[in-house]
Protein backbone atom coordinates (compact mmCIF):
# COMPACT_ATOMS: atom_id res chain seq x y z
CA UNK A 1 0.00 0.00 0.00
CA UNK A 2 0.99 3.49 -0.56
CA UNK A 3 1.46 5.97 2.59
CA UNK A 4 2.09 9.36 2.50
CA UNK A 5 3.22 11.01 5.82
CA UNK A 6 2.56 15.01 5.78
CA UNK A 7 4.92 16.06 9.14
CA UNK A 8 5.18 19.87 10.29
CA UNK A 9 7.91 20.11 12.94
CA UNK A 10 10.72 22.55 13.19
CA UNK A 11 12.94 20.31 14.86
CA UNK A 12 14.10 17.35 13.47
CA UNK A 13 15.14 16.14 17.12
CA UNK A 14 11.41 16.41 18.86
CA UNK A 15 9.65 13.45 19.87
CA UNK A 16 6.98 14.54 17.33
CA UNK A 17 9.56 14.13 14.46
CA UNK A 18 10.96 10.50 16.37
CA UNK A 19 6.84 9.59 15.72
CA UNK A 20 7.44 10.57 12.37
CA UNK A 21 10.62 8.33 11.58
CA UNK A 22 9.44 5.41 13.93
CA UNK A 23 5.88 5.34 11.68
CA UNK A 24 8.09 5.44 8.28
CA UNK A 25 10.22 2.78 9.25
CA UNK A 26 7.69 0.75 10.58
CA UNK A 27 5.08 0.69 7.63
CA UNK A 28 8.31 0.31 5.44
CA UNK A 29 9.22 -2.82 7.74
CA UNK A 30 5.92 -3.76 6.86
CA UNK A 31 6.15 -3.95 3.45
CA UNK A 32 4.39 -0.41 2.23
CA UNK A 33 5.49 2.39 0.12
CA UNK A 34 5.87 5.57 2.12
CA UNK A 35 6.71 8.93 0.91
CA UNK A 36 6.84 11.85 3.70
CA UNK A 37 6.56 15.11 3.38
CA UNK A 38 8.73 16.87 6.20
CA UNK A 39 7.25 20.59 5.09
CA UNK A 40 9.97 22.24 7.35
CA UNK A 41 12.66 20.28 6.47
CA UNK A 42 11.48 20.81 2.49
CA UNK A 43 11.03 24.49 3.07
CA UNK A 44 7.56 24.25 2.00
CA UNK A 45 5.87 27.57 1.50
CA UNK A 46 2.44 27.11 3.51
CA UNK A 47 1.02 30.71 1.71
CA UNK A 48 -1.79 30.88 -0.87
CA UNK A 49 -1.28 33.21 -3.47
CA UNK A 50 -0.74 33.42 -7.33
CA UNK A 51 2.12 31.68 -7.02
CA UNK A 52 0.20 28.10 -6.64
CA UNK A 53 -0.19 28.76 -10.40
CA UNK A 54 1.75 28.53 -13.80
CA UNK A 55 -1.91 29.78 -15.25
CA UNK A 56 -4.19 32.95 -14.46
CA UNK A 57 -7.78 32.71 -14.85
CA UNK A 58 -8.69 35.90 -13.89
CA UNK A 59 -6.06 38.88 -13.91
CA UNK A 60 -8.22 41.67 -11.85
CA UNK A 61 -9.46 39.37 -9.19
CA UNK A 62 -7.80 37.08 -7.45
CA UNK A 63 -10.28 33.93 -6.29
CA UNK A 64 -8.33 30.96 -4.96
CA UNK A 65 -11.07 28.17 -5.88
CA UNK A 66 -11.63 29.87 -9.28
CA UNK A 67 -8.20 29.85 -9.91
CA UNK A 68 -7.67 26.35 -8.89
CA UNK A 69 -10.30 25.07 -11.36
CA UNK A 70 -8.78 26.52 -14.16
CA UNK A 71 -5.28 24.88 -13.32
CA UNK A 72 -7.09 21.73 -13.32
CA UNK A 73 -8.07 22.18 -16.47
CA UNK A 74 -4.78 23.51 -17.91
CA UNK A 75 -2.67 21.43 -16.24
CA UNK A 76 -1.17 24.63 -14.58
CA UNK A 77 0.04 23.74 -10.76
CA UNK A 78 3.14 25.29 -9.68
CA UNK A 79 5.95 22.23 -9.64
CA UNK A 80 5.53 22.40 -5.70
CA UNK A 81 2.07 22.38 -5.70
CA UNK A 82 2.07 19.71 -8.42
CA UNK A 83 3.85 17.01 -6.82
CA UNK A 84 2.23 17.30 -3.27
CA UNK A 85 -1.30 17.02 -5.07
CA UNK A 86 0.50 13.54 -7.02
CA UNK A 87 1.51 12.25 -3.42
CA UNK A 88 -2.26 12.87 -2.33
CA UNK A 89 -3.58 11.05 -5.29
CA UNK A 90 -1.24 8.40 -5.21
CA UNK A 91 -2.36 7.54 -1.37
CA UNK A 92 -3.89 4.83 0.30
CA UNK A 93 -3.25 5.86 3.80
CA UNK A 94 -2.85 9.75 4.84
CA UNK A 95 -1.09 10.27 7.76
CA UNK A 96 -1.17 14.03 9.01
CA UNK A 97 2.23 14.18 11.75
CA UNK A 98 2.47 17.29 13.80
CA UNK A 99 2.20 19.07 18.21
CA UNK A 100 -0.91 20.15 18.76
CA UNK A 101 -0.35 23.50 18.73
CA UNK A 102 -3.32 26.03 20.23
CA UNK A 103 -5.71 23.32 19.66
CA UNK A 104 -4.95 22.55 16.34
CA UNK A 105 -2.48 21.44 13.82
CA UNK A 106 0.61 23.62 12.85
CA UNK A 107 0.21 26.96 10.53
CA UNK A 108 3.02 24.86 8.09
CA UNK A 109 0.21 22.30 8.10
CA UNK A 110 -2.96 24.12 7.45
CA UNK A 111 -1.21 25.78 4.38
CA UNK A 112 -0.25 22.64 2.99
CA UNK A 113 -4.01 21.44 2.97
CA UNK A 114 -4.76 25.22 1.82
CA UNK A 115 -2.50 24.75 -1.43
CA UNK A 116 -2.93 21.28 -2.04
CA UNK A 117 -6.44 20.20 -1.54
CA UNK A 118 -7.04 22.27 -4.67
CA UNK A 119 -11.01 22.32 -5.93
CA UNK A 120 -11.48 20.92 -9.65
CA UNK A 121 -8.38 18.52 -9.04
CA UNK A 122 -8.97 17.14 -5.50
CA UNK A 123 -12.62 17.87 -4.43
CA UNK A 124 -15.59 19.55 -5.71
CA UNK A 125 -18.36 18.64 -7.43
CA UNK A 126 -19.18 14.90 -7.13
CA UNK A 127 -15.81 14.76 -5.21
CA UNK A 128 -16.85 15.34 -1.73
CA UNK A 129 -17.33 12.83 0.62
CA UNK A 130 -18.14 9.22 -0.02
CA UNK A 131 -17.42 10.32 -3.61
CA UNK A 132 -14.52 12.09 -2.83
CA UNK A 133 -10.47 12.05 -3.91
CA UNK A 134 -9.99 9.08 -1.26
CA UNK A 135 -12.98 7.01 -1.82
CA UNK A 136 -11.49 6.20 -5.53
CA UNK A 137 -8.70 4.22 -3.22
CA UNK A 138 -10.72 3.37 -0.25
CA UNK A 139 -7.95 5.68 1.38
CA UNK A 140 -7.76 6.14 4.91
CA UNK A 141 -6.59 8.66 6.65
CA UNK A 142 -5.17 9.19 10.55
CA UNK A 143 -3.73 12.08 12.65
CA UNK A 144 -0.01 11.26 14.61
CA UNK A 145 0.24 13.72 17.41
CA UNK A 146 1.89 15.09 20.72
CA UNK A 147 0.01 17.06 23.23
CA UNK A 148 1.55 19.17 25.81
CA UNK A 149 -1.11 18.06 28.50
CA UNK A 150 -2.37 14.77 29.19
CA UNK A 151 -5.43 12.29 28.78
CA UNK A 152 -7.38 14.31 31.54
CA UNK A 153 -7.35 17.65 30.28
CA UNK A 154 -8.73 16.69 26.86
CA UNK A 155 -11.38 14.65 28.30
CA UNK A 156 -14.71 16.28 28.09
CA UNK A 157 -14.44 17.10 31.57
CA UNK A 158 -10.94 19.02 31.95
CA UNK A 159 -9.77 22.15 31.81
CA UNK A 160 -9.64 22.28 27.62
CA UNK A 161 -12.25 21.29 24.66
CA UNK A 162 -12.73 17.19 24.38
CA UNK A 163 -10.68 16.30 21.67
CA UNK A 164 -12.46 14.68 19.31
CA UNK A 165 -13.70 18.49 19.03
CA UNK A 166 -10.58 19.70 18.50
CA UNK A 167 -9.57 17.28 15.88
CA UNK A 168 -13.04 17.70 14.34
CA UNK A 169 -11.72 19.82 11.36
CA UNK A 170 -9.41 17.58 10.35
CA UNK A 171 -11.42 14.33 10.64
CA UNK A 172 -14.36 15.30 9.09
CA UNK A 173 -13.57 18.61 7.43
CA UNK A 174 -10.37 17.56 5.61
CA UNK A 175 -10.31 13.97 5.75
CA UNK A 176 -13.96 12.75 5.46
CA UNK A 177 -14.95 15.80 3.10
CA UNK A 178 -12.38 14.12 0.84
CA UNK A 179 -13.03 10.89 1.01
CA UNK A 180 -10.33 9.43 3.24
CA UNK A 181 -11.85 7.40 6.41
CA UNK A 182 -10.92 8.80 9.18
CA UNK A 183 -8.78 6.12 11.76
CA UNK A 184 -9.08 6.76 15.37
CA UNK A 185 -5.92 9.25 16.61
CA UNK A 186 -2.29 8.48 17.45
CA UNK A 187 -2.02 10.83 20.55
CA UNK A 188 1.52 10.97 22.69
CA UNK A 189 0.20 12.59 25.86
CA UNK A 190 2.82 15.23 27.17
CA UNK A 191 4.82 14.41 25.09
CA UNK A 192 7.64 16.66 26.87
CA UNK A 193 6.93 15.81 29.84
CA UNK A 194 6.98 12.05 29.94
CA UNK A 195 9.85 9.95 30.75
CA UNK A 196 12.43 8.18 28.04
CA UNK A 197 10.92 4.53 29.02
CA UNK A 198 7.29 5.75 28.57
CA UNK A 199 8.57 7.44 25.36
CA UNK A 200 9.71 4.39 23.80
CA UNK A 201 6.33 2.76 25.04
CA UNK A 202 4.33 4.77 22.42
CA UNK A 203 6.88 4.21 19.83
CA UNK A 204 5.89 0.85 20.74
CA UNK A 205 2.69 1.30 20.99
CA UNK A 206 2.83 2.90 17.23
CA UNK A 207 4.25 0.05 15.59
CA UNK A 208 2.08 -2.34 17.20
CA UNK A 209 -0.59 -0.18 15.59
CA UNK A 210 0.63 0.20 12.11
CA UNK A 211 1.33 -3.37 11.81
CA UNK A 212 -2.74 -4.16 11.33
CA UNK A 213 -3.33 -0.45 10.10
CA UNK A 214 -5.40 -1.37 7.21
CA UNK A 215 -7.12 -4.01 8.71
CA UNK A 216 -8.69 -1.57 11.32
CA UNK A 217 -12.41 -0.38 11.26
CA UNK A 218 -12.68 3.44 10.50
CA UNK A 219 -14.57 6.23 11.99
CA UNK A 220 -18.11 5.97 10.07
CA UNK A 221 -19.27 9.40 9.88
CA UNK A 222 -22.29 10.68 7.82
CA UNK A 223 -22.65 10.23 3.72
CA UNK A 224 -23.29 12.90 2.04
CA UNK A 225 -26.41 10.71 0.65
CA UNK A 226 -27.95 10.77 3.68
CA UNK A 227 -28.53 14.77 3.65
CA UNK A 228 -30.26 15.67 0.11
CA UNK A 229 -29.64 18.79 -1.76
CA UNK A 230 -27.40 19.31 1.14
CA UNK A 231 -30.46 19.79 3.52
CA UNK A 232 -31.14 18.25 6.65
CA UNK A 233 -29.81 14.48 7.43
CA UNK A 234 -32.25 12.36 6.28
CA UNK A 235 -32.11 10.56 9.68
CA UNK A 236 -33.38 11.11 13.14
CA UNK A 237 -31.71 12.23 16.78
CA UNK A 238 -33.02 10.50 19.45
CA UNK A 239 -32.36 11.47 23.22
CA UNK A 240 -32.21 7.70 25.29
CA UNK A 241 -32.60 7.15 28.75
CA UNK A 242 -31.26 4.02 30.32
CA UNK A 243 -32.32 3.36 33.16
CA UNK A 244 -31.57 -0.63 35.09
CA UNK A 245 -34.37 -3.02 35.69
CA UNK A 246 -33.06 -5.39 38.68
CA UNK A 247 -30.09 -4.47 40.67
CA UNK A 248 -26.62 -5.64 39.71
CA UNK A 249 -25.20 -9.06 40.53
CA UNK A 250 -22.31 -10.99 39.47
CA UNK A 251 -23.10 -11.75 36.21
CA UNK A 252 -23.82 -8.20 34.98
CA UNK A 253 -20.68 -7.24 36.22
CA UNK A 254 -18.80 -9.75 33.80
CA UNK A 255 -20.38 -8.06 31.17
CA UNK A 256 -19.38 -4.75 31.49
CA UNK A 257 -16.04 -4.58 29.77
CA UNK A 258 -18.14 -6.05 26.15
CA UNK A 259 -20.83 -3.20 27.22
CA UNK A 260 -18.29 -0.60 27.55
CA UNK A 261 -16.23 -2.44 24.02
CA UNK A 262 -19.86 -2.79 21.83
CA UNK A 263 -21.09 1.67 22.89
CA UNK A 264 -17.47 2.26 21.83
CA UNK A 265 -17.97 0.34 18.04
CA UNK A 266 -21.60 2.01 18.05
CA UNK A 267 -19.95 5.51 18.81
CA UNK A 268 -17.44 4.47 16.18
CA UNK A 269 -19.94 3.48 13.77
CA UNK A 270 -22.21 7.11 14.32
CA UNK A 271 -24.90 5.62 15.90
CA UNK A 272 -23.76 6.96 19.80
CA UNK A 273 -23.38 10.56 19.16
CA UNK A 274 -23.21 11.76 22.77
CA UNK A 275 -23.19 9.42 25.99
CA UNK A 276 -22.93 10.62 29.66
CA UNK A 277 -23.96 8.21 32.39
CA UNK A 278 -24.18 8.05 36.31
CA UNK A 279 -21.26 6.63 38.38
CA UNK A 280 -21.64 3.15 38.36
CA UNK A 281 -22.41 2.92 42.17
CA UNK A 282 -25.22 5.15 41.90
CA UNK A 283 -28.26 4.08 43.72
CA UNK A 284 -30.96 6.08 41.17
CA UNK A 285 -28.40 5.04 38.18
CA UNK A 286 -28.97 6.57 34.53
CA UNK A 287 -27.28 6.85 31.32
CA UNK A 288 -28.16 9.70 28.83
CA UNK A 289 -27.65 8.89 24.93
CA UNK A 290 -27.92 10.79 21.82
CA UNK A 291 -28.32 8.27 18.92
CA UNK A 292 -28.91 8.42 14.81
CA UNK A 293 -30.98 6.38 13.52
CA UNK A 294 -33.60 6.22 10.79
CA UNK A 295 -36.92 5.24 13.10
CA UNK A 296 -36.92 4.73 16.71
CA UNK A 297 -38.02 1.13 16.09
CA UNK A 298 -34.28 1.18 14.22
CA UNK A 299 -33.06 2.74 17.19
CA UNK A 300 -34.55 0.40 19.63
CA UNK A 301 -33.02 -2.92 18.15
CA UNK A 302 -29.48 -1.57 17.66
CA UNK A 303 -29.48 -0.77 21.27
CA UNK A 304 -30.81 -4.15 21.80
CA UNK A 305 -27.39 -5.22 20.53
CA UNK A 306 -25.98 -3.93 24.26
CA UNK A 307 -24.99 -6.89 25.92
CA UNK A 308 -26.35 -5.74 28.80
CA UNK A 309 -29.72 -4.61 26.97
CA UNK A 310 -31.49 -7.47 29.25
CA UNK A 311 -31.49 -5.49 32.19
CA UNK A 312 -31.79 -2.55 30.96
CA UNK A 313 -34.95 -0.35 30.13
CA UNK A 314 -34.75 2.55 27.04
CA UNK A 315 -36.95 5.44 27.08
CA UNK A 316 -36.44 6.78 23.81
CA UNK A 317 -37.98 10.11 22.66
CA UNK A 318 -36.98 12.09 19.53
CA UNK A 319 -35.29 15.52 19.67
CA UNK A 320 -34.64 18.29 17.14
Amino acid sequence: MNVLIVHAHPEPQSFSSSLMRHASESLREFGHTVVVSDLYRQGFDPISGRHNFTTIKDTDYYKQQQEEIYASEQNGFAPDVEAEIRKLEAADLLIFSFPLWWFGMPGMLKGWVDRTFAMGRVYGGPKLYEGGLGSRRNARAMVLTTTGGGPIAFSGRGANPAFNSILAPIQHGIFWFNGFRPLEPFIAWSAARVTEEERQGYLDQLKARLKGIFEEDPIILPPLADFPQFGTDSKQRFKVIIRRKQPVDEAYLAKVPQERARIAELRRDGFILDDVFSPPGAEAWRGFLTVRAESQDEARATLNTLPLAYNLDFEIHEVV
